[in-house]
């Protein structure tokens, strides 16, 4: 499907959560979303306060990530961490499930975990990264299913760090085909190319995040890291 650069970039929630970015570097976040029409800012939860403030009275949605990105932080700081993020101004909570758990087939734990976080996100928009790049098809299957199960709003190919691997048209359908329609595919990791954002969406994915969202939309290549 062809897309406008405008099109495609209503899709994107343009990322900087990088440990080294400074304020001036989210505000300059911040100003590219407004004027190249992104769908949201993503930034790490100690930024959220300065886009909130950046992007009043703007289209952009302020979003954020909690467990991010290794996934082992325990359940209630999880919840802490998201409950927080929305009292901030937070519209959409990005969440990293433990891995750890899935892997030793503590699902029930997972589980439990998943729930707390999505009760923790209130009216906020909540997605599940589901770090496809690091488990085997059966291990996919059960994390889809159980952040299905959770509640979660998105299910996300990726956090778009560590083990979770670049998003890929397989993924996308993967998830799309694996959740009702009620759920959103977010894809996330290694988008940086019009193509690639194409290729995605035409897979069945609503939102990308990538820290490439302006060379995305103005027809370069982008040489962001996630």
């Amino acid at each position: 499907m062809d897309r406008s650069p405008s099109d495609v970039a209503a899709t994107i929630q343009h990322t900087e959560v990088g440990p080294t970015a400074d304020r001036d570097r989210i505000r300059e976040l911040c100003e590219e979303c407004a004027e190249y029409g992104f769908d949201g800012a993503m930034v790490l939860p100690c930024w959220v306060p300065l886009a909130r403030e950046e992007l009043a009275g703007t289209d952009v949605t302020v979003c954020s990530a909690a467990g991010f990105p290794m996934g082992g932080d325990g359940r209630i700081a999880k919840a802490v961490a998201v409950r927080d993020a929305v009292a901030a101004g937070a519209a959409e909570v990005d969440v990293m499930p433990n891995v750890g758990f899935l892997k030793s087939g503590l699902d029930d734990r997972l589980l439990a975990e998943m729930e707390l976080v999505v009760e923790a996100s209130g009216d906020a928009t909540c997605k599940a990264m589901c770090e496809l790049g690091a488990l085997d098809d059966d291990e996919a299957g059960r994390m889809v299913d159980l952040a299905v199960e959770a509640g979660f709003d998105y299910v996300k190919t990726s956090s778009g760090w560590g083990e979770g691997g670049k998003a890929t048209v397989e993924r996308v359908r993967f998830l799309r085909e694996r959740v009702p329609e009620h759920v959103g595919v977010k894809a996330s990791g290694g988008i940086r190319t019009l193509d690639d954002a194409n290729d995605l969406l035409d897979a069945g994915a609503e939102l990308l995040g990538s820290s490439s969202g302006v060379a995305i939309v103005s027809g370069g290549e982008g040489d962001g890291e996630y």
